[in-house]
């Protein structure tokens, strides 16, 4: 007897599979409730991975046209400032996101809401490709850890190091097109550190995996040691590598500043400062797990930002009388190859955001309104106010299935 197809067409199944594949997850979730052989289908760990591989091409041909009608100048993703209250718990914290619109009357569109159980002692957030990590401390069990979509949430006071213990800390990976989370296992010989920064990553040479990297540092630095998650094996392996700075130091450990982490061309780059001042970027290649290190502009004083300027790194960086400098690195990644772009004024600015994939700044005032604007022309666009004094940006967000089967 011949084998069922697993739909009822007249199509192919190979072309009914590959049409559903190009299709986004929120109507995939959906088809799911049509029969068993269509939920058995889609969630068939080849066809997400396969449903990814698709994303991820579209993803990139939209990078390399420079005249593509994307209809956002990317995502917002926001911790709101002060607890709401839930029937269900005594107060929660919000997360939002919001999707920034490129049409005549620029704006935010919220597109999703996570209530969080506020017990905690801190917490950090951020994009990558869609799926998100973040980090909880909780001083008890809570029943009501999450409900809704989820992201990945990183979270460091004032943009700098996140001096917290987190020895309790739980780490979530979460997928806000599914509305799936994970909890992560213990990352190890975690007594052992007291500050984290953490990266996370789709490796180039292991098709749809994921990487997480976690920095630990002891308190006095004589420790720093990295270890890395890998969602296939959903386990932890210490990177061999040791970290040290290239700049000759003997007995030096480089200091992360987690609130600088940027995943650029298979590599996470972090802003690190080892012995007497010295500033470099320090990257990690997530298919081989291997430190290498980037050296900033010679005579660069300016704390800067990472970001991705029209398709380069770039440094962002801004001077006591609100003027933005924006440096940008050549082909060879050596120091001379860094270049100074643009200066230009810019008063006012909290905090700087990131970059569209047009190159233009998306910046956070002092009064909390978010704004584009083109260093070129020096045209601004506001999206409006936001209630929220701690947000994170990202100009891309690769729908996917992953973490469905959680």
């Amino acid at each position: 007897m011949a084998t069922p197809r697993w739909w009822s067409a007249s199509l192919p199944d190979d072309i009914i599979e590959y049409i559903l594949a190009c299709l986004p997850p929120k109507p995939l979730i959906r088809f799911r409730c049509v029969r068993q052989s269509w939920n058995s289908k889609i969630s068939d760990p080849e066809f997400i991975n396969k449903h990814l591989s698709m994303n991820k091409a579209k993803s990139l041909s939209l990078d390399d046209d420079d005249n593509n009608n994307n209809n956002n100048n990317g995502y917002l993703l926001c911790r709101s400032p002060r607890p709401v209250h839930d029937p269900r718990l005594i107060m929660v914290r919000e997360l939002c996101t919001f999707v920034c619109n490129t049409n005549s009357n620029s704006s935010l569109t919220e597109i999703s809401r996570l209530r969080i159980n506020p017990i905690y002692h801190d917490s950090s957030f951020g994009f990558c490709n869609g799926i998100c990590y973040g980090t909880i401390t909780v001083s008890h069990p809570a029943p009501w850890n999450f409900c809704g979509t989820s992201y990945h949430w990183h979270f460091s006071k004032a943009r700098s190091l996140a001096y917290h213990t987190v020895r309790n800390a739980g780490i979530y990976l979460w997928n806000p097109s599914v509305r799936k989370h994970k909890r992560l296992p213990a990352v190890l010989d975690d007594d052992r550190f007291n500050y984290r920064s953490y990266g996370l990553a789709f490796p180039t040479s292991q098709n749809n995996d994921l990487k997480l990297l976690v920095f630990g540092c002891s308190v006095n630095r004589e420790q720093l040691r990295a270890q890395v998650y890998t969602l296939s094996t959903n386990s932890w392996s210490w990177v061999e590598q040791p970290v040290e700075p290239l700049d000759g130091s003997v007995g030096s450990r480089p200091w992360i500043d987690s609130s600088s982490c940027l995943f650029f061309n298979g590599a996470l780059h972090f802003i690190a400062t080892a012995s007497q001042g010295y500033g470099f970027i320090l990257c990690f290649d997530v298919d081989h797990e291997q430190f290498q290190e980037i050296k900033l502009p010679h005579n660069f004083s300016l704390s800067p930002e990472l970001a991705v300027f029209k398709g380069s790194l770039a440094l962002i960086a801004f001077d006591q009388d609100g003027v933005c400098h924006i440096w940008v690195m050549g082909q060879n990644g050596l120091a001379n190859s860094w270049t100074p772009t643009i200066s230009v004024p810019l008063p006012g600015v909290k905090n700087f955001l990131g970059c569209t994939r047009s190159g233009e700044l998306v910046i956070m005032k002092s009064d909390n309104q978010v704004f584009s604007f083109d260093p070129v022309s020096q045209n601004e666009n506001g999206y409006g106010i936001l209630n929220f004094t701690e947000v994170v940006y990202t100009a891309n967000l690769l729908e996917s299935l992953l973490l469905l089967n959680e």
